[in-house]
Order: C-alpha cells, then structure tokens, then sequence
C-alpha cells in the first residue's frame, strides 16, 4: 500500500534534472499552468537559483501572486527587528477561501476533546515553512517554485488537494538572515562560477547569515519566544493547529540529503511512536521521487528530535507531524564537495521535490492525519487524569516582571495558568494569591506542558544534538512544586498580561528608593543615568522611614535623594514615575534621611552611581550566541548601547572610552602579548573586565583574572577507560560531553553580585566543563555548583557531576584600581534565562563594590585605609 503511493508520487518530479537553467527544469509534468500566473522570473527578473533571492523580493512575489491568483491570501503577521514583514500565505480553493473561518474552526475542533471534532469535515491544515537559518536559502528560492506551483497548476491532482486543505506558506523564517546572507553570496558572484571552496563566497564573515538581527538561532525560538519573528510564527500555529509543519535546512557541502525519521533513539519521550510512522510514511514518498531522479539522500543517522524547541520537534508534541528536511549547501552558487560540483539550482530542486511529496503525501493520507491529531488531544486528557499529580503550582514573591514573562510564554502555546485565591503549600513552599499560580495537568496542552516541565535527568540514549533540559520555572528562577491535593482554589479565568499601573510620586518626599529585586530595576537605574538624575545604590540594607510606615529595603536598592540633583526637583520626580511607570517598578516615598535601621541616607554605603560604558569584544574569535545573548540582554531588557569591537582592531581602539569590556565565550586565538598588556593597564587603571566561559579562561590565561580553571585532565580522569573498544567509542565521549543542562548555584547572597536574587540558589544553564578552582582567599568566590546534587535537569554523567561539584562558578576581585569579574557559564542563555540575567548588570554596576584582591596583605591593608577613612585619620 505504502510502496504504491510512493510509486504514484514518482511522476511529480520526473522532469527535474541535474542542473535546472530554466522553470520547465524545475517543474513537473503531470499538470498544467495556467498561463496568467507570472513566474518567478517575469516578477524578479531572473531564473530561481540564478541569484539568490533578497526578502523583498521574495515578499513581492507572493504579493503578486496574492493579486492574481483566487486561492491565495496574504497577511503580513508580524515584524523582524530590522521592520522586515513576516508574511503568511493561506492557499486553498477559492470556495474555501470563502468560507474560511468556519473551517478553520472545524479544523482546531479536532484539538479539543471538549468538541469531539469531525474527522471527516475537517480540512487538511500544511505549514510549509522555509530558512529559518538564513544561509541555508535553498529553502526560501524552493518556496517561490512552490508558490508558483501552488497558484499556477491545474489538473484534478492539485485541485483536489486545495479542496481538501488549507496550506499555510511561510516562504521565509528568519528574512533578516535571509538578506544578510543573499548580499554576501550576490556581490561575490562571479560570470564564471567559482566553486573553490576556499573562495570568499563561500566564507561568511561574522555574523553569518545564518542568525537573526541579534545573532540568535531563530530554530532554538520555538519554545522560547523571545523573538518577534517566533512570536509571529507560534501564533500561527496555535491559530491553525496544523498536521504537517516542514522545517527546510540545509547542512555540510560533503553531505547529501536528509530527511526524517532522525535516530530513533533520541526522539523527545513525550512524542507519539504513531508520530514516527506517520512520519515514515511520508518518507517513503520523499524517496521515491529522489529515487527516481537519483539523489542520494539518508535516515535515522543523524538529527535528534529531543529538544521541543526545534522546528521539526515542536509539532510532534501537539498531535502534529514536524519534518526536518537537510540539504547540502552550495553556500552561494557552486562548489566543489567530496560528491561533485553542488549547484544552487540542485539544492533548491531537492527542496521543491519534498515540497511536492510532503504535500501529495498528507493528502493521500489526510484522514489518518486528522484521526491521529483527534486522537493525539483525547489520549492527552486521559493521560491527565492517569498522572500521578494534577498540576504545576508556580510562584514568586519578589519579581512580577519573571513570573510574567514565562507565564506569557506559557499562554503563547496555548497553556492556561490560573491565579491562586487562597495559599497552598505544596513541598514545604508556601505559595500565595496574588504571585502564584496553578498550571492543571488536564487542559488541552497537557503533552507541551509535560515537556515545557520536564526536569529528567536519565535517558536511554545520552548523545544530544542541542540542548538536554529546559525547564521554564528553572529558567526564570521562580519556585515550582507538583501538587496534588483534593482541591486547590484559583480563579475563574486564567492568566491574562496585566494592565500597566501608572506610578503616582508624592511630591514632598525627601527622596525616593525601588529595590533591585525587579527583572527590568536595572533598565531603571540606565534611564535614570541617561536622564543625567542623580542615583545612588546601596551596598546594605536599610529601613527607611516613609509615608506608609516603616519599610525594610534590601542591599542593592536604587535611591533618588533631592540632594545633588542638577535639575529642577519636580522635573526629576516627573521623569521617576515615567521611568517607574514603564518598568512597572514599585516607589518607596522616603520622608527622612535619617533612618529606623541601619544607614543613613548620608553614608558612605550609599554610594553615587557613575555612568557606564560598554564596550563588547567580538568577531571571529567570539561566540557568536553569546556576544547576541549579551548584545540583546544590554540593548533590549537594559537599555545600555553596547560598542563592539572586532579582535583584529581591538588594539588600535581608545579603551579609555570605557568602563566596562565584556568577553564573551570564544578563544581569542587572535589577541596577542600587545592586548593582554594594554587589558591588563586598562584593568589596574580602575577598569572592569567581565568574563563568560572562554573569555573568562583566556583572562586567566593571561593572569589578569587571579583564579584557575579545573583542567580537562581533571575531568578526563574522573572517567573509566579501560577495557573500551572500538565501538565503544562514540558511547564514550558522548558520556563525556556536556550538551546542555541545568545546574544549581549556590550564592554568597551577601555578596554584592547577588544582590537582588531572591534564594541563596540560583538555576543556571552550562553547556561546558568550565568551572574554577576554588581559592583559598575569601570574599572572592561568589557562587559555587551545589555541593551534594549539583544537576537539576538534563544530562549530565556522575563523574562530571561529581567533578563539578562544590567548584567555583562565579569569581570577582579588585586588580590595581579596577576589577576583574568572571562567569563559568553563559548567564544569559538564549536570551531566556531570566532568573540568572540579571548577573550581567550587577556585574556593571555593583561592580565597585568589589573590595577584596587574592592578597591577604592587600586586603588587610585596604582595610586600613578605609578604617582610617571613614575615621577621618590624617
């Protein structure tokens, strides 16, 4: 049966050839096209794969084909950072378009149990989507071949299709990529074709197109949404709840083509095996059309399908069938491989084909289709019920703004969290109305928020592609526990994004204080100094006298005093509660400098903050991610510009513009003797240099950061290796590596780098075996891996655990007059740990208060001098 329709699909795509010049090279036989459509090349000016395509002109082309043809429609659903459109095409027949709210209807019925949807009314519903990484622009230029087919093809074969479905076509994921990339492979172009692999074309410089605006993998978005072009993406998809989502890559130019199932393995535990045979199926259509043009092509050897924030995962835990689809990439428009020359017409010929038999695919099995995803939502609920717990109880006391966000991510994906009314303990928390909330196993989503949740850290098979834990409460740094109690009171309706508070000021305060416990407290205090208002920060806590009675404030509070302001008092208070407003901040009114508590609004310990200047290594020698990472955190949720410097300039540039140098993981190959002296000047000149990961090793490299990393021996030795084989061989360095979990902190909350953190524990994403030496000196180490269970979520081996364990992952220290601050692990990951952010500010602006060297004398006699000081000894 499943050899028959593969062998139906084969005349698709016979007339494709080696080398398409032309569209008739491209397209196949078996239907006819209508003749008013305009093709590719009377819209662009040019044959698809001749150059490569720019996202304007990809967006004009499907608005003409929205013009002139009756099956598509076009909605822009969103914006890049850069203001480039994110268009979606809904392609159906023309009756359908005219009904089409009523069957998409029909069709989501189908995902909610409470319906009992019809399998038999229900629409087909394709997301065909393209380049999410855009240097792999096979995917986006097989798109204007399918957009063209889709809207010009006539014959009962096609039509048939649009009367049964509904295809979304999403011609470009990530266009901001996209363009980065077509400019680099166009103006390399040559008239004669240069498939040197060696040659400029095909070697990116940083960033790569690859990446969005911010230099962030949009395919790790799914799940995270930080994104607009993911936020876009998600909502069409909870929208429509498709069957099918195509997910177009391409890889190596050695390789061939991939298509899934990947290795059976390594697929998400939360995903249907039913999931793999549907799968399978269209497999088998995919190969015989490849077969048939003879392609080579493979399965089920590589790509896992674990992390649920990929595109070819995350639909296959919503009753959805994700296919990742991996081209070899000509990386512009031809180059030499271990197979031959690789022509940019060939790659998007590939892409067309399994556009084609994804399509045709579904189709003939659209009822198997839709009867899975019914089934998939029902069987959900009863799983719910099963479960050995009725839900998730999050919550947290000290920050809305974290709770918030993932709480607006949850709601994204389709997942209701209801406020509780009256408090519950579950695991020894106590968790109160008005900052918890309670996430029931039994809604429709229960598969997503089972893998949104899941904190496992054994598997059966521990190689992973990407990343091994991801769990949301973790990420924010928000308390969660499984309750499962008779009853639990929450409201009626579940979580909504709160109405902004506007933040009134009364004007006869003697000055004003918020405290660092807030997410966006440090975009507050940047808007404060740019607003040139005078801004002080405390080193300790304090209670302050207010017109509300006594109020206890933290170490790290932001204080606004009348005295030392060089504007108008009422003018500074105005632009306090806009800046309060906007961050959604609570304002303390203080009445007195002189206080119930602790010090005084005089001392020392409240000290001015100064204005800051960043500046960010990068280039080549920098990770990419995690100069993006730091780039959007500081930009976006800080307010700070951030200069960027290139390593191969970095010696020419002024460093006394600067304050603050941040390195990034990376290995800095290219710094020599000449820049670690002029950091090192730089440094004991009063300037702060941050470290993360492989800059931070590098700083100890070049003994400006006073701490030692654990060696690779270390860890190496922690492993058994004797009586391995051959064949044990891949088995054995997986065990070894570190691909992504979660471990717990254990922080020095007196600390001032901590200040604002709300437990003395903190979740922190590593995806390395960094980790320092603890010193003997104290004051210096500021948080180190859990001593007993150091992993919370993930895999990790025991004997990297064990190494791990009670090892330094946080150190700062004074170095001459400045300081010196280093990060084992990546604090900012993916933009989406918010719970462990928040260190990359307090390392800019708590940064002074980092008194201690690794010298015993020095310390004693820094201490001295600031006794004497504070005595006023002469």
């Amino acid at each position: 049966m499943l050899r028959k329709f593969a062998i139906a699909l084969m005349g698709v795509v016979l007339s494709l050839t080696a080398h398409a010049t032309s569209l008739d090279d491209y397209l196949p036989k078996d239907v006819s096209y209508n003749p008013d459509i305009p093709t590719p090349k009377e819209v662009l000016g040019y044959e698809v794969g001749e150059w490569h395509v720019r996202p304007e002109q990809l967006v004009r082309y499907m608005e003409v084909l929205a013009e002139k043809s009756d099956r598509f429609q076009m909605e822009v659903t969103g914006y890049t950072h850069e203001r480039r459109p994110l268009v979606l095409l809904t392609v159906t027949s023309p009756q359908n378009h005219s009904n089409i709210e009523a069957l998409r209807q029909q069709h989501v019925a189908l995902a909610d149990p409470n319906q009992k949807g019809d399998v038999d009314k229900a629409p087909l519903v394709l997301y065909m989507g393209y380049s999410i990484h855009g240097d792999e622009p096979s995917g986006s230029n097989s798109a204007l071949l399918y957009a063209y087919y889709l809207a010009a093809a006539e014959g009962e074969k096609i039509e048939a299709v649009l009367r049964d479905s509904i295809i979304l076509l999403d011609p470009s994921f990530n266009p901001d990529g996209l363009a980065r990339f077509a400019q680099w492979a166009n103006q390399h172009k040559s008239q004669n074709l240069v498939a040197d692999t060696q040659h400029r074309e095909h070697i990116q410089p940083m960033p790569r197109g690859r990446v969005n605006h911010y230099w962030f993998d949009l395919n790790r978005d799914w799940l995270l949404l930080q994104h607009p072009e993911s936020r876009a993406r998600i909502a069409n998809f909870q929208k429509w709840k498709p069957n099918v989502l195509t997910d177009f890559h391409e890889m190596g130019t050695d390789s061939t083509f991939f298509f899934q199932p990947g290795i059976p393995s390594r697929k998400n535990p939360n995903t249907p095996a039913e999931n793999v045979k549907l799968t399978q199926t269209l497999a088998e259509g995919h190969a015989a059309a490849l077969d048939e043009q003879g392609r080579l092509y493979f399965t089920e050897e590589a790509f896992d399908d674990f992390y649920v924030g990929k595109g070819s995962t995350y639909p296959d835990v919503q009753g959805a069938i994700g296919i990742l689809f991996e081209q070899a990439s000509s990386r512009g428009h031809a180059q030499d491989s271990i197979n031959g020359l690789v022509q940019f017409p060939f790659t998007i010929q590939n892409q067309f084909t399994t556009s084609l038999t994804t399509m045709y695919g579904a189709h003939a099995n659209k009822k198997w289709f839709l009867d899975y995803q019914q089934r998939f939502y029902d069987d959900a609920m009863a799983a719910a019920k099963k479960a050995d717990f009725k839900g998730y109880v999050v919550g947290d006391n000290t920050d809305p703004a974290r709770l918030n966000e993932m709480l607006n991510i949850l709601a994204q994906h389709g997942i209701k969290s209801y406020p509780l009314t009256k408090a519950v303990n579950v695991d020894g928390v106590k968790y109160s109305p008005g900052s918890s909330y309670y996430i029931p196993l039994a809604q429709e989503q229960y598969v997503l928020i089972r893998a949104i949740f899941m904190d496992q850290k054994s598997f059966k098979d521990n190689t992973f592609y990407d990343v091994s834990g991801w769990t949301f409460p973790h990420a924010f740094n928000v308390q969660f526990g499984e309750f499962d109690g008779w009853s639990i009171d929450v409201a009626k309706q579940p979580w909504q994004a709160p109405a902004p508070l506007s933040v009134e000021l009364p004007a006869d305060a003697y000055a004003y204080a918020f405290e660092w416990h807030s997410y966006f407290a440090p975009r507050a205090l940047t808007r404060l100094l740019q607003a040139d208002i005078h801004v002080r920060q405390a080193n300790q806590g304090f209670t302050a006298k207010t017109a509300n009675g006594d109020v206890e404030l933290a170490p790290g509070t932001v204080v606004v005093t009348r005295a030392y302001q060089t504007q108008d008092w009422q003018q500074v208070q105005a632009k306090l509660a806009e800046i309060a407003t906007d961050n959604q901040l609570k304002v303390h009114a203080i009445s007195s400098g002189l206080t119930p508590k602790g010090m005084d609004l005089g001392s020392r310990n409240l000290a001015p903050v100064k204005p800051v200047s960043v500046m960010m290594v990068v280039g080549t020698d920098a990770n990419m991610y995690e100069a993006g990472e730091a780039w959007y955190y500081l930009d976006r949720h800080v307010g700070l510009p951030v200069s960027m410097v290139d390593t191969d300039r970095l010696n020419q540039v002024d460093l006394t513009r600067y304050t603050h140098i941040l390195m990034v993981d990376g290995r800095y190959s290219k710094l020599n003797k000449h820049s670690a002296e002029r950091l090192r000047d730089w440094v004991h000149n009063g300037g702060v240099i941050i470290g993360q990961q492989g800059g931070a090793k590098w700083l100890s490299e070049q003994n400006i950061l006073a701490a030692k990393f654990v060696d690779t021996k270390t860890f190496r030795d922690a492993f058994e290796q004797q009586e391995l084989n051959y064949g044990d061989m891949d088995d054995y360095y997986g065990e070894r590596r570190l691909a992504g979990a979660i471990f717990e902190l254990q922080l020095d909350t007196t600390h001032p780098l901590t200040f604002g953190f709300p437990r003395n524990t903190l979740p922190v994403f590593k995806d390395s075996l960094n980790a320092m030496v603890v010193p003997e000196q104290p004051f210096v180490t500021v948080a180190r891996y859990s001593e007993k269970t150091p992993l919370l979520a993930g895999f990790t081996a025991k004997p990297n655990q064990q190494t791990l364990a009670d090892k330094a992952a946080i150190m700062a220290h004074r170095k001459g007059r400045g300081r010196v601050i280093a990060f084992a692990d990546d604090v900012n990951f993916r933009a989406f740990f918010w719970g462990s952010a928040k260190l990359l500010s307090n390392a800019i602006f708590l940064a002074p208060e980092v008194r201690p060297t690794l010298s015993d004398e020095e310390n004693v006699e820094a201490a001295a001098a600031e006794a004497a000081e504070a005595a006023h000894a002469h």
